[in-house]
């Protein structure tokens, strides 16, 4: 059996192999080699003038083998295509994109090395068959791929550009091909360390399939003079195709796996979207996938102060300066991009030229100039769709010369949208727990919360070794209030005795719930007996100070009683004993002239009068 046949049977299974679909694609440039090859080693029936039984080539021998050198990653596959974008702070899942890259330039490269060869073994006097593609320069390509003898040594540094003599012809539109037969000498290919006398070059363009742009050339070298002829240059342009087929189908094929992993990435956030109820957890969810999914020099997210439409603040910074920006707040009449953004609920993008002088300021003019960073990507995050404005903003800033890609900010739009549906969800969800904790009229909290936040602080309080002081007031007289000026007026007093109460405690530390109609309780964690006293004294004396407007010829004047009682390390009794013991201290106040403070001591004694 010829070669010629059993490139064809070769030819024919890899054709079967394809047709399967999925994977065996890939096997369509195989094929398509094998055919060509087929083809130029077919016999040719000899004629009456003919002197040989074959074609213009030769069937080749199988005796000698050439061998190759290894696969040259340097032009990244990607540089092929698209420029390659440096990672200023390289994501998490940067990582799996980047051995996705590398794997498919492993299997391609190894692909190329099988057909260069396969070339190497059918053409006569073949000295070098080498692969060049483009570099992250557009203008220059560089060896991607090479198989040649082991004597010979390839320059894999190289570079060629339009003027880059014998070569460089190949960058010009006008030039299909090149072929020549008697040249002077190594240096007129450049490529070799060795200078070997090269006679012969046969080379063709790469085309890129999608652009139809050159991405790079096949070159085939011999030290013979007239190595090659016009069947050669037609056959290594199928090869060239075959091979810019298989760079194109290899790009494609890893880029849709990448979109792939980072839309499962984006789904398994969606789950955690939604198994979160609060507002922190979505500000948490935000940053992980961000963090994890994108490149910056510096990630600043933004959201807007719930209640209020004008203000908004910091919530994470990270990166370059990111302690100025750590906690600050800004207004909407700040005259930054970012808050441009989050104002006009639109998506913003900004990138700068080396050398650019004048900043671009990113919440207002107080913040401190840093012009290294020349790319500016803002996704705002809206709880609804067709809002004006945007409650929450994603602010991305690198160092890197190239802007985000189309896909990167797809991929943060879609999530943004996501983002934007939980956040209102758990807005909605916290406004709905507060108010069933709370009470409509003071904003304290209820008496259920108020038991709620107890039996916590008590476990706290046991731990740490502390005291919890119990504060229950009722407010004197306040039927009389209700009867001589009207329920409207009662709600003003318990309103602003509620507001006196909340100011005279700590309030990121202590408690204090609206317990029944004009009863209050406080809790004041880490305490003494003396300072749950002092404290008890400061509220009553400013409720004594409170002036209420009736419209009337005398303003009204209320006053409180209170009762204490220091929850110890030692009660073991239930919270509702503990509340118990601070209404009985209550009661004793109200019997001894009300206005006044009692401490309960002791379940047998009577509660000390202050």
């Amino acid at each position: 059996m010829s070669v010629a046949e059993i490139l064809f049977v070769v030819a024919g299974l890899l054709l079967g192999l394809a047709f399967q679909g999925g994977m065996f694609l890939f096997l369509i440039p195989f094929a398509v080699v094998a055919f060509v090859l087929a083809c130029m080693n077919r016999p040719r029936l000899a004629g009456p003038n003919s002197q040989s039984a074959t074609a213009g080539l030769p069937v080749i021998s199988l005796s000698k083998r050439a061998t190759a050198g290894n696969p040259i990653i340097a032009p990244d596959l990607r540089s092929e295509f698209i420029g390659i974008k440096g990672l200023a702070n390289e994501p998490e899942a940067a990582l799996k994109v980047s051995q996705v890259w590398a794997r498919a330039n492993a299997d391609i490269n190894r692909s190329m090395t099988d057909m260069l060869l396969a070339l190497k073994i059918v053409v006569p006097n073949v000295n070098s068959v080498i692969v060049f593609t483009q570099m992250e320069n557009q203008k220059e390509w560089g060896i991607r791929n090479f198989a040649n003898d082991k004597e010979i040594s390839v320059n894999t540094c190289v570079r060629i550009s339009e003027t880059s003599g014998l070569l460089g012809q190949l960058f010009r539109s006008n030039v299909n091909r090149l072929l020549e037969g008697d040249l002077p000498g190594a240096k007129s290919v450049m490529y070799y360390v060795d200078n070997p006398a090269i006679k012969s070059v046969v080379a063709v363009p790469l085309i890129d399939h999608a652009s139809g742009l050159r991405v790079g050339a096949l070159v085939m070298d011999s030290v013979r003079p007239n190595a090659f002829n016009d069947m050669t240059a037609r056959a290594l342009s199928f090869v060239a195709s075959s091979i810019s087929m298989l760079d194109y189908k290899g790009f494609y094929s890893a880029q849709k796996h990448i979109a792939l992993q980072q839309y499962s990435g984006l789904y398994s956030y969606l789950r955690k979207f939604f198994q979160t109820m609060t507002v922190k957890d979505i500000y948490k969810q935000i940053i992980n996938y961000v963090k994890a999914n994108m490149a910056y020099d510096r990630l600043t997210i933004l959201a807007m102060d719930q209640g209020d439409d004008m203000t908004g603040r910091v919530v994470f910074c990270d990166g370059v300066d990111s302690e100025q920006f750590a906690n600050k707040t800004f207004t909407l009449s700040d005259k930054g991009v970012f808050v441009l953004a989050l104002m006009r609920n639109r998506p913003m993008e900004r990138s700068f030229l080396p050398g650019f002088k004048d900043y671009l300021p990113r919440l207002n003019d107080t913040e401190r100039k840093n012009l290294n960073l020349r790319q500016i990507l803002v996704m705002p995050i809206s709880a609804e769709h067709d809002s004006d404005m945007a409650e929450i903003a994603i602010c991305l800033e690198s160092s890197s010369s190239m802007p985000y890609n189309d896909h990167e900010k797809e991929l943060l739009k879609a999530f943004a949208g996501v983002a934007g549906f939980a956040y209102n969800r758990a807005r909605k969800y916290e406004k709905g727990c507060d108010q069933a904790m709370r009470d409509g009229h003071t904003g304290l909290i209820n008496k259920k919360t108020m038991f709620e936040k107890l039996r916590s602080e008590k476990v706290r309080a046991d731990r740490g070794k502390y005291h919890i002081g119990l504060l229950m007031m009722d407010i004197d007289h306040f039927k009389h209030v209700n009867d001589t000026y009207g329920h409207p007026i009662g709600d003003v007093v318990i309103k602003g005795i509620a507001d006196t109460i909340s100011k005279e405690i700590r309030g990121d530390i202590d408690v204090v719930a609206r317990f029944g109609g004009e009863e209050f309780v406080v809790a004041l964690i880490d305490t003494t007996a003396e300072g749950m006293v002092e404290t008890a004294e400061r509220i009553r004396k400013s409720v004594e100070k409170l002036v209420f407007d009736v419209h009337r010829s005398e303003p009204l004047r209320v006053t409180v009683s209170i009762g204490a009682f220091l929850l110890t390390q030692s009660f073991n009794g239930d919270l509702q004993k503990a509340i118990n013991n601070a209404d009985q201290a209550l009661y004793r106040a109200k019997e001894g002239g009300r206005n006044q403070v009692v401490q309960f001591e002791k379940q047998d004694s009577e509660p000390v009068s202050v």
